[in-house]
């Protein structure tokens, strides 16, 4: 939903938010659900999955920065792409919490991006965090940390969209 937003932030149309959309989310999301299915066909380690999706995903990132998208386009590629990045080195030692992550950027990152009336969805990243305890989905360390992963990213798009050389 955030990189649907950013394209409708930037004001890149339809078809354009359509095609970041698939980019950004739907070409990394399938081949990190079908992995599987393809490397046995290809012949590759299963163990190539990350490393596969992590490229893809730089790739939407720097294919936003050529194309010269509009922000907050670009910087919450790269934010997105820090926080799998810290992510899947959390989850090497430990089940860091990606609901929690994912939610705590988002919600910091729809504040910053449309503005104080947002300020309401801050609720829903402690709210995740209880969820996941409670349902013993994870011990308060690793939704902590997942909280702590969503924060860093939300630094990284900040950073990126203060940067001259991307904005």
């Amino acid at each position: 939903m955030v990189v649907i937003l950013a394209g409708i932030k930037g004001g890149i149309g339809i078809l354009g938010v359509l095609i970041l959309a698939v980019g950004i989310v739907a070409i990394p999301g399938l081949a990190y659900k079908r992995f599987a299915s393809l490397a046995q066909i290809l012949g590759w380690p299963t163990n190539l999955r990350t490393k596969i999706v992590a490229l893809l995903t730089i790739a939407g990132a720097v294919a936003c920065i050529l194309l010269d998208a509009p922000q907050p386009i670009p910087a919450t590629v790269i934010g997105l792409v820090a926080g799998n990045a810290c992510l899947d080195l959390a989850r090497r030692r430990l089940n860091a919490s990606a609901h929690v992550s994912v939610l705590t950027f988002s919600v910091l990152w729809a504040t910053d991006v449309f503005g104080p009336p947002f300020a309401w969805l801050l609720v829903l990243s402690p709210m995740m965090l209880f969820s996941r305890t409670a349902l013993r989905e994870h011990t308060w360390g690793e939704a902590l940390v997942g909280a702590l992963i969503g924060l860093v990213t939300f630094g990284c798009f900040a950073g990126a969209n203060n940067w001259s050389w991307i904005s």
